[in-house]
């Protein structure tokens, strides 16, 4: 099928795009956004062809895949072949001058990336080098000579899933298997993020009216947006996913209308189900510090008419102490509980509580959910949920393991500690006091069946971040990943607008003072502590955009808080010399095998991932000079490691390594695209890249 939009035709060019093609109609006309109702949707592809195909290249690109050639740089003022690699033999600068005469001055160099099996050389349009060698494309990918052979020669590569075959050529994937599954994930990465984005205009017109009524963006979006709490607001405008893996908005388990139904830019509530499990087959755990006892006991002092529901649901004669609840995802309850435990359904092991749900708002990672407000909520905040989900989102399918059920709960007890003896005043640690997942006897189960009937019935309470003495009462915690979303007030990043405040209220003469100096304060709240828990305590946050709230009083930083306690990784040593300990799960990822796994794990989360994102966003909106944004995170980070050394907790040589490490000229990368080609989806496959922390490294960032 095909449209006409604007003088162009937009082409339905994947059964994804085609599937998503109803329910996209669907949300357009329910929510009034074009004429004919299924234009919206077709004008959105083109843009997320785009995105998704820049994200795949740039993963090439940065993660050098093993099966590829080197890539070679050109600058289009002098596009000279190299003679070296071999690959790049046969692309005459006169074939080059070609594609380089049309490009606007900006462009300021072209990325040549060799495909020697098709005889053709994949160019891409730069216009900007940021830190850690992510790269800002501009106008379309192409592939040259004329004589490559593609559909009657040259032409521009539109969708992601134009690469696959090349690559597959070049034996860049494990097998035909895997090249086969990356297709359909970027095309469904495409449908999903064209979708997603009809969400913006909705957006923007429910905060329409409250930016009327506010004094600040935050207050608009908080009360704009529907949620159950104004932080989750934030989750709600994120909408284009992980911000460089080029599947990042898959969710392989979900079609349209789930997508529609339980995805957070579309939907503000979804129906919280429970279900019970006979103790025996239960594993309960709980923080030491959890006064308000097992997750059961959360969930009868939260939802009001549970207790009742639950004596309603079991067998006759069995006792309600006798059981555990676990709170769960609709998709679980009605696509996987009464296949996956069926057995146990039948003889009163497993139970679902069938005549009682509650509403909760999902937040970005689609498992996470918070409660609205209930009788009780008098107590204060309400805690959050963490559920299985039988949905693949970028690498993995989202469940939560016996790992996360035994390891959470231990992880709380160790940072409350840390905390008590810390005068930690900008960095927070979100608890997770308690735990239940479906568990067979015999256990543990690191592996088979058992193991994934665990991780498929699990449920973990988190701390309300609302709820941490580190928010102010004017104070809202925004996640991170909002900064370098589109505002629905403007369409640009909300960071922006932050940044236009807080340079009111600081005086600042011009629009780059104020990106400065908004930066410079947002480094000082989330770096030094966080490095300072590495160095003293051995503990590896994995704080990136997405885990990573940023507590905001009138557009200032004041504090970060971290969640999911699960990805942190911790050194054995280090955290045994401070007299703390923990008996992880068997087989757990928790526990660093030495210093360089903490580092791989907290400068890509917090440097590569969260500040990189934010500082690339600056510069392409301010006035600013990158490389000055990252000089001032730089010293930030040196002042941070002289007031380590000048406490005298940490010995010497300990802190030169880990200055070495962090300010080294270059960094280990996280290779997403080359895991993904490669099939890996717990096994690291990394790259280096040029680290902005050194002077070399900020060098070669575009000013």
């Amino acid at each position: 099928m095909s449209e006409r939009l604007d003088g162009e035709s937009v082409r339905l060019r994947t059964s994804a795009e085609r599937e998503s093609l109803g329910a996209a109609t669907g949300y357009a006309r329910a929510n009034d956004l074009s004429v004919p109702a299924e234009a919206a949707y077709l004008e959105a592809l083109p843009g997320a062809r785009r995105e998704i195909l820049r994200r795949f290249v740039r993963g090439l690109l940065r993660g050098r895949p093993a099966g590829l050639p080197d890539f070679r740089f050109v600058d289009p003022a002098d596009p000279t072949v190299p003679d070296e690699p071999a690959p790049l033999e046969g692309l005459e600068a006169t074939e080059l001058r070609s594609l380089v005469d049309p490009l606007p001055e900006w462009w300021c160099r072209l990325a040549l990336i060799p495909l020697p099996a098709s005889e053709t050389v994949l160019v891409a349009p730069i216009a900007a080098r940021h830190g850690y060698d992510r790269f800002r494309f501009a106008g379309p990918m192409r592939r040259s000579p004329e004589s490559a052979g593609f559909d009657g020669g040259r032409r521009g590569l539109e969708h992601p899933v134009d690469l696959v075959p090349l690559l597959e050529r070049e034996g860049a994937f494990s097998d035909a298997e895997q090249a086969e599954r990356i297709r359909l994930e970027v095309s469904e990465s495409v449908a999903n993020l064209a979708l997603a984005r009809l969400a913006r205009p909705v957006h923007a017109r429910a905060v329409e009216t409250a930016v009327a009524a506010s004094e600040s963006i935050l207050e608009a979006v908080a009360t704009g947006v529907p949620s159950a709490d104004a932080a989750t607001a934030f989750e709600r405008i994120v909408t284009d996913g992980h911000p460089f893996h080029p599947a990042g908005k898959i969710r392989r388990g979900m079609n349209a209308a789930d997508g529609l139904a339980y995805a957070p830019e579309f939907t503000d509530r979804v129906d919280l189900r429970f279900v019970a499990v006979d103790r025996e087959y239960a594993l309960e755990t709980r923080a030491e510090a959890a006064e308000d006892g097992r997750l059961t006991d959360r969930l009868y002092a939260t939802f009001e008419g549970l207790e009742g529901a639950l004596e309603r649901a079991i067998p006759a004669g069995r006792a309600r102490e006798s059981y555990a609840v676990v709170p769960v995802h609709p998709l679980q309850y009605h696509r996987t509980i009464p296949e996956r435990y069926a057995d146990g359904i039948e003889d009163g092991r497993v139970v679902p509580i069938a005549d009682y749900a509650v509403p909760v708002t999902p937040q970005l990672n689609l498992r996470t959910v918070v409660p609205y407000e209930t009788e009780r909520t008098a107590d204060g905040p309400l805690p959050h949920l963490k559920l299985a989900i039988p949905v693949q989102t970028t690498n993995v399918v989202r469940t939560l393991s016996p790992h996360a059920v035994s390891n959470g709960p231990q992880v709380t007890d160790v940072v409350r500690e840390i905390e008590r003896r810390e005068d930690l005043d900008r960095l927070g640690l979100l608890a997770e006091p308690a735990a239940t997942c479906y568990y067979p006897p015999g256990g543990p189960h690191p592996e088979g069946e058992a193991f994934d009937d665990a991780r498929h019935l699990s449920g973990l309470l988190r701390e309300n971040p609302a709820e941490h003495p580190l928010v102010p009462e004017d104070g809202v915690p925004v996640v991170a990943s909002s900064l370098v979303a589109d505002a629905p007030t403007t369409g640009r990043p909300l960071v922006c607008e932050l940044i236009e405040r807080y340079g009111d209220r600081t005086g600042a003469s011009t629009a780059g003072e104020a990106a400065l100096l908004f930066l410079e304060r947002y480094a000082a709240v989330v770096v030094p502590e966080q490095l300072a828990l590495l160095s003293e305590y051995g503990v590896a946050l994995e704080s990136h955009l997405q885990n990573s709230l940023i507590v905001l009083e009138d557009a200032e930083p004041v504090a970060t808080l971290v969640r999911d306690l699960g990805g942190i990784r911790v050194h054995r040593d280090r955290l045994a010399e401070r007299g703390l300990s923990l008996d992880p799960y068997p087989d757990s990822d928790l526990e660093a095998d030495d210093a360089v796994d903490c580092y791989r794990k907290l400068h890509y989360a917090l440097f590569q991932n969260h500040l990189a994102e934010l500082v690339a966003t600056v510069a392409d909106e301010f006035p600013v000079d990158e490389r000055v944004c990252w000089e001032r995170i730089a010293d930030r980070c040196e002042r941070a490691f002289e007031a380590i050394r000048a406490e005298g907790s940490v010995p010497a040589d300990r802190l030169e390594r880990d200055e070495r490490a962090l300010f080294a000229a270059s960094t280990p990368h996280k290779a997403l695209t080359a895991m993904r080609l490669r099939g890996k989806r717990h096994e690291y496959v990394t790259s280096e890249v040029a680290n902005p922390l050194s002077a070399r490294g900020r060098d070669l960032i575009d000013p």
